[in-house]
Parts: C-alpha cells; sequence; structure tokens
C-alpha cells in the first residue's frame, strides 16, 4: 500500500488476516528498525477503526469546491489543459508563486515534487555520499530518516522530552563530525507539535554556518501553527545554506493533488536535486499544478477553514484532557494539527491505542510509531488528530471509552 506525509490514505486499506500482519505486540520497537513502523501499524489496524484520529491533514476538500475557488483565468487553464508531460522542475507560474511565499526566492530557486516526502527524499539524495555525515533532529517522520541512514553514517538529537519539546544545541554540537552534510529538521515536529523560537533557531543557523552545514527543514505544519504570527521565518529566508520543504497535503487539506516544493537559494543545487528527482517523478501532473495555483491563490480561505475545524476540535480535547488527569498530563497542543499528550495508564500508550481500535473502532497513533535507530524516543505519548470535521465525534467516543475503563 502507499503510504506518504504521515497518516493518510492507509486509513481505507482492507483489513489483513491475522497471520499476513506484522508483530506489532510490542510496545517498544513496533517493528524492526528499518521498517516503516507508521505504515505496518496502519495496515494492521486501520481496516477495523472507523473514527480516525490519526490523520495529520487538515479535512480534505473535494475538487467542485476547489475549482469554485478558481479566478477566470485558472478555470481557462483548467479547461483548455494538456495532458501531455509537464515541465520537470514545475510550471514556471506555479514555482513563481511558490517563491513568492519567501523573501528572498525567484521562481528558480523552487523545484516542485509530487509531495513533500519526495522533495526531502531527493535533496537527501542530492546532498549525501557514503562519506558523509548527517544529523537528524528526532523524532522525525521514519522515512526521512530510513533516506539519511541509507545513504550515509548519521546520529540523532533527540528533543527534551519537556513541555515544550525544547532542541539541545549543545547536544547538537556535539554530535557533528569532520565529515558531517547536513542537519536534518522537522519544525514544527511531527508528532510532538514542538516549534523553534528565534533565539534556538539562530543559534542552529549559527551552527550550521560555523560548520559549513546544510540544514534542510521539513515546514509541510507551518499552516497548522497555532500561533502563526509568532511563528520563525522559514530557514531558506534566513540562510543561504536552507533548504525549505513544504506542500499542500497538510493545512491546505490536498493532500490528493501530491504537490510539494522544495525552496533553495543554490541553483546548482536544485539540478542536482532534479537529477535525483528524475528517477523517481519525471514530472507533476499537469491538472494538480492548475489546481496546486488554485490553492495558493486561496490559502487564506482554505488555511483559514483548516484553522477553523482544527480550534474546536482543541477545544473538545482539552476538555477531556482536564476530566482525566490521571490518565493524561496537561498538554497545551502547538499544531492544531494533531496533539501529543503523555499516556499514564498501566497499560502503555500503545497497548491502550491497539484497546481503543479493537473495542470502538477510533485508531490513534502511539508515539513508539515514531522510534528511531539512531535516538531513544518515549513511547509513552499519543498523538490524536484535531484537523478532520470526524475528529469531533471520534472524541466524544474517545471520552465514552475512557468513562467505561474508569469503571471497570
Amino acid at each position: 500500500m502507499a503510504l506518504e506525509d504521515d497518516a493518510g490514505p492507509g486509513l481505507w486499506a482492507a483489513p489483513r488476516t491475522e497471520e499476513a500482519v506484522p508483530d506489532t505486540r510490542q510496545d517498544h520497537g513496533i517493528v524492526p528498525s528499518r521498517a516503516f513502523a507508521l505504515a505496518a501499524y496502519l495496515d494492521r489496524w486501520s481496516g477495523c477503526a472507523h473514527h480516525a484520529l490519526a490523520a495529520s491533514d487538515s479535512e480534505p476538500l473535494t475538487l467542485a469546491a476547489l475549482l469554485h475557488l478558481a479566478g477566470p483565468e485558472d478555470r481557462r487553464r483548467w479547461r483548455a489543459a494538456d495532458l501531455g508531460y509537464a515541465d520537470p522542475r514545475g510550471a514556471p507560474r506555479l514555482r513563481a508563486t511558490v517563491s513568492a511565499r519567501y523573501h528572498r526566492l525567484e521562481a528558480d530557486d523552487v523545484l516542485i515534487s509530487a509531495g513533500a516526502q519526495e522533495a526531502v527524499t531527493c535533496v537527501l539524495s542530492a546532498l549525501l555520499g557514503p562519506a558523509d555525515h548527517a544529523v537528524v533532529v528526532v523524532p522525525i517522520y521514519q522515512p526521512s530518516e530510513l533516506v539519511v541512514t541509507s545513504l550515509c553514517a548519521a546520529d540523532g538529537v533527540a528533543l527534551r522530552p519537556d513541555r515544550n519539546w525544547p532542541l539541545d544545541l549543545d547536544r547538537l554540537a556535539a554530535a557533528i563530525r569532520p565529515n558531517t552534510r547536513l542537519v536534518l529538521t522537522n519544525f514544527p515536529n511531527s508528532p510532538t507539535g514542538a516549534v523553534l523560537d528565534r533565539a534556538t533557531l539562530a543559534g542552529l543557523i549559527d551552527l550550521c554556518r560555523r560548520h559549513g552545514l546544510w540544514l534542510v527543514n521539513d515546514e509541510v505544519y507551518r499552516q497548522t501553527d497555532r500561533d502563526p504570527e509568532r511563528a520563525v521565518p522559514p530557514v531558506v529566508d534566513l540562510y543561504e545554506r536552507g533548504i525549505s520543504i513544504n506542500g499542500l497535503s497538510k493545512g491546505f487539506g490536498l493532500p490528493g493533488l501530491r504537490v510539494g516544493w522544495a525552496a533553495c537559494r543554490d541553483r546548482a543545487l536544485l539540478d542536482r536535486i532534479l537529477a535525483a528527482k528524475n528517477l523517481l517523478s519525471s514530472c507533476l501532473a499537469r491538472p494538480s499544478e492548475i489546481l496546486a495555483q488554485v490553492a495558493l491563490q486561496a490559502e487564506p480561505h482554505l488555511t483559514g477553514r483548516a484553522r477553523g475545524i482544527g480550534q474546536r476540535n482543541l477545544h473538545r480535547l482539552r476538555a477531556l484532557l482536564d476530566r482525566h488527569p490521571d490518565l493524561f498530563d496537561p498538554d497545551e497542543p502547538r499544531n492544531l494539527a494533531f496533539a501529543c499528550p503523555r499516556f499514564r495508564g498501566r497499560e502503555g500508550a500503545t497497548t491502550f491505542a491497539r484497546i481503543l481500535a479493537a473495542e470502538d473502532g477510533v485508531l490513534v497513533l502511539p508515539s513508539a510509531l515514531w522510534h528511531s535507530a539512531l535516538a531513544s524516543i518515549p513511547a509513552d505519548r499519543l498523538r490524536l488528530g484535531l484537523g478532520r470535521v470526524g475528529s469531533g465525534a471520534a472524541l466524544g467516543i474517545l471520552a465514552d471509552h475512557l468513562l467505561r475503563r474508569a469503571g471497570r
């Protein structure tokens, strides 16, 4: 089954027989470290889960709803579009629209990709070789870590599991070797929701600049940050070797378009990234490019809609957690796409998640699914999706489950 950008299409996979399911019975190291644990978990449990609290994208739009937002020019382009091969770098008009989101870029500083994960993979493939070393800040989307470790040696620096999941720059500095080539990060972070404050980001950039390192940041949750007014700028705007990855899957609610991008000031490097991309997808589908243009021009409407859904579900979740202080540590989610509270029940977060799926058909994701071969990740959290309209009903079912649990 195909799975990209966290919990998505796999939620609707057909159930599998028990004999065909990977062993997911251990709370730590759910599946072997080289396997994609999240995909295996969804493959196992999504068939019996009818109320999704696992998704990290916003409520998807219909094609009709998106086209309703198109202006006359985009409607004309939609009707006249041919279905031949498109520009491998992405349509010039789309690249110009993406570049305008940044302060220092032009259209030729952007490469459009088939989803943000393809962009991450191609950037890493263009930068890393067997003689190199990379530092990965974890937790991170596991396929990104697996790309790094398939290319070169790597060390992990784990976010500290305090209330705000801070990044320890001293630990990161200690992980740098003479052959370190890049630092890979994901801020805003999934599953923790952690963000970088301005001082920490400035310190991280200074560290990378002193060592001549590339800083690659997966920024797909920027549009669902709880406080966009206080959000730090994209790394590509602040650092000459900063590379920002983003796309339309999360805050725009358009994962089915498969549109992502890499933004980078070094055009020679973008040529190498394009060469890596040509081994995966020769070009984006032209209808997706046109629809992406429509979405970017309607960004305030689309992200405002997504933020409204997330805010309503956040209020419901906060009330639920407040009713069960014995089971959950106080948590103030930092992202409107998901929350990641600590679960204190004696059965552990992973077992609780399986019981909830089996008994009530509600799918949540235990943090053990983000286990890393590079550093230890706490396995006592639950990632709960807030971005879908159906998340409200699922939170109600979760509340009933917790009441029955308390009465057992």
